[in-house]
């Protein structure tokens, strides 16, 4: 299954995957996936809700500073 029948797939109980992977039934997380996939389709930044974009400045001031005191 591939095309607009998968990434629509999130109306029905019963959502179309590609063969190996099991379908996602929560719908929030259907709809995550169906943002995401239109985001990687128009070159946009993907969400990925692992919080690391947070942490990136964080590890930059935190590696200026030890190069500071090397």
């Amino acid at each position: 299954m591939m095309g607009i029948q998968e990434w629509l797939s999130f109306y029905f109980k019963a959502p179309q995957t590609a063969p190996g992977l099991p379908p996602q039934h929560d719908i929030f997380k259907q709809l995550s996936k169906l943002e995401n996939t239109l985001r990687y389709m128009m070159g946009e930044e993907l969400i990925t809700h692992l919080g690391l974009d947070y942490y990136e400045d964080l590890v930059k001031e935190y590696e200026e500073l030890l190069q500071t005191h090397s």
